[in-house]
């Protein structure tokens, strides 16, 4: 008798999914998705209560850590190709990290607060992205082809785990035991994560790069004009796609308290359900991605942000936002699923790059959607940022279309 497996069987512990060093990726993730769901969200209401400074000040500090991330990502992400060995970086920036926690408990200076947001903690979150290069660097090394895209969507899933407690674990902290404890926790996660790093995660081997008749070793050859053209294309599109999700995140409560009359405090609830739902999607993805051509999921994921947004904007109850976020479960899980394994298809052996340009599409998206809320609401209300979501997806799905993979640039050039 036939039995229909939903996915392979992967669970061996021979398998390169989860053997010791997969599995203290996972873990090493998932802690760093703890921090960050307990010190993001959290951090504009310690701006505005806490503190007690005006909108503008708020979001002149958000603007700084994006930009800021962007440009340390950029750098550090590219640099750190050049490295043997990462884990001293991730080290060195889970202590910045650790530090800026420990001043964002003890302070409530605004422009100290500030200058440490923006230039420690914003520095301490290339620590994700190294996590995530090394990931890729043992993916290159140990996991089949047609497999790296399973664990991409594994590790990524990790994320998704945290944000299931951390932003309800971050808020009640910061309401019952105060922002001091709140921090004083997530300094601590950061010390863990450096330690961590060392005891978890081997020195991986050095990468075997070309040689030339001499025997010495070669750069990696340029990437082509046509691959450029595609990294491009896809730096657009995800940054498009990570914008209408954040422009999402910082509309919705408003829309349910001001349109709706809902309390906003059901926007934890409804975020929980989302991360709950969407890790099946992620790892489906991830599983299917051997079948399909990821620029196909990357855009399915598209067509469910549209039916999301639509379906947003014409709810009128409660139990609708819940029921639509089986969309948005699918946007977030493929999307954040398969992303790094379109920009690593396009820049193999580029492991560092590749996340810092994957996870620099999503500080972008936040930057763009901050100016775009803060227009778009000023002028026409919340209500109509679901609209221009639905148009800019649209145009995401679009330029996704107009991407090439290494494998068809290669055929139409032969």
């Amino acid at each position: 008798m036939m039995r229909f497996r939903l996915f392979p069987a992967v669970n061996s512990v021979s398998s390169p999914l989860f053997r010791p060093i997969a599995l203290g990726l996972y873990l090493l993730f998932f802690t760093a998705g703890v921090v960050g769901a307990l010190v993001l969200p959290t951090f504009s209401l310690f701006l505005a209560k806490e503190i007690g400074v005006r909108p503008l000040l708020v979001g002149l500090a958000f603007a700084g850590i994006a930009l800021a991330s962007i440009a340390y990502n950029h750098w550090l992400g590219h640099w750190s190709d050049k490295l043997v060995d990462r884990r001293p970086l991730v080290v060195f920036c889970c202590l910045l990290g650790t530090l800026a926690c420990v001043i964002f408990a003890l302070s409530r200076n605004y422009w100290l607060v500030a200058f440490t947001a923006i230039f420690l903690l914003s520095l301490s979150m290339v620590s994700f992205s190294q996590i995530m290069a090394y990931s890729l660097d043992y993916a290159e090394a140990e996991v089949p082809v047609e497999r790296i895209p399973l664990f991409n969507a594994i590790m990524r899933a990790q994320i998704a785990f945290a944000w299931v407690a951390g932003p309800p674990a971050g808020f009640l902290l910061a309401t019952y035991f105060g922002f001091d404890v709140s921090y004083g926790i997530a300094a601590i996660l950061y010390v863990f994560v450096a330690a961590a790093s060392f005891k978890l995660l081997p020195r991986l081997p050095k990468k075997n790069k070309p040689v030339n008749a001499a025997g010495e070793q070669l750069a990696l050859s340029p990437l082509s004009p046509m691959i450029k053209q595609s990294l491009w294309l896809c730096a657009i599109a995800f940054s498009l796609m990570w914008g209408v999700n954040n422009a999402y995140l910082i509309s919705l409560p408003i829309h349910l308290k001001d349109n709706l009359h809902i309390e906003a405090q059901w926007m934890g609830w409804v975020m929980g359900t989302t991360a709950a739902l969407e890790v099946p999607f992620m790892l489906l993805a991830g599983h299917y991605a051997s079948r399909f051509r990821l620029i196909n999921l990357i855009r399915c994921a598209g067509v469910a942000a549209l039916l999301l947004y639509v379906g947003v904007y014409f709810a009128s109850e409660l139990w609708h936002l819940f029921v639509l976020q089986i969309f948005n479960a699918i946007f977030i899980g493929v999307l954040a699923g398969l992303g790094v394994s379109v920009i690593q298809d396009l820049m193999p052996g580029r492991s560092g790059g590749a996340s810092a340009l994957y996870t620099n599409t999503t500080h972008v998206g936040n930057l763009l959607s901050s100016l775009m809320v803060g227009l778009v609401a000023d002028y026409y209300g919340y209500h109509q940022v679901f609209v221009v979501n639905i148009l800019l997806v649209f145009v995401a799905i679009w330029v996704f279309g107009k991407v090439k993979s290494p494998r068809e640039l290669a055929a139409t050039s032969s």
